[in-house]
């Protein structure tokens, strides 16, 4: 962060107050008793909505940015869940849903993508008698280095590979290798990322 800084000067009144926003978030959501932490250098641009009784860990140096059009929304849907950002990764209008865990590695970026580890409604006749923890739901693990373009739907049991990158408007449901972009809807390997 301080080496991009150095170079582009002018980002430093905006980054101090978004440093001032993590730390304004960090103390809202202590008072309303949600089970949310960050590292070091956590800023928000924007509005940063987390809801619901689960978890949510952001690591060391992790960015948020929103506006009111499309806000980053972290949401838990059971005491169980997890969220788990890890260290200098960045979402940016993504919403995230999880009834048991989703997890993004280091030096990942997310735009404005949904992420779920369920479907959260039943396709039975008795659906809405059913509570979203009776419906299944399988973790996401998106690894380091990954890139998710926009408009990008990630569904539950999902695994992205390190340093892959997936296109705009590509539905996930089925494992990424690692260090390949993908694409599309039916999804596919598009081809190798170079390294």
């Amino acid at each position: 962060m301080l080496k991009r800084l150095s170079k582009s000067p002018f980002l430093l009144l905006p980054a101090a107050f978004a440093w001032l926003r993590g730390w304004w978030y960090r103390i809202k959501f202590r008072l309303q008793f949600k089970k949310f932490t960050a590292g070091r250098f956590f800023r928000v641009y924007g509005p940063l909505v987390v809801s619901g009784p689960g978890r949510v860990r952001l690591g060391s140096n992790c960015l948020i940015i929103s506006n009111a059009i499309k806000p980053v929304c972290i949401r838990t849907l059971s005491r169980e869940a997890i969220v788990t950002l890890g260290d200098s990764s960045g979402l940016n209008g993504t919403s995230i849903q999880a009834v048991e865990r989703v997890e993004i590695g280091d030096l990942s970026n997310i735009a404005d993508a949904y992420i779920t580890d369920t479907s959260s409604h039943s396709l039975a006749r008795a659906r809405r008698t059913e509570s979203v923890t009776d419906v299944r739901s399988r973790p996401v693990h998106i690894g380091k280095n990954v890139w998710v373009s926009v408009q990008t739907v990630i569904l539950d049991g999902v695994t992205i590979g390190d340093d892959s990158v997936v296109g705009a408007c590509t539905l996930v449901k089925e494992n990424v290798p690692e260090g390949v972009f993908v694409a599309g809807n039916p999804m596919k390997v598009i081809k190798s990322v170079d390294s």
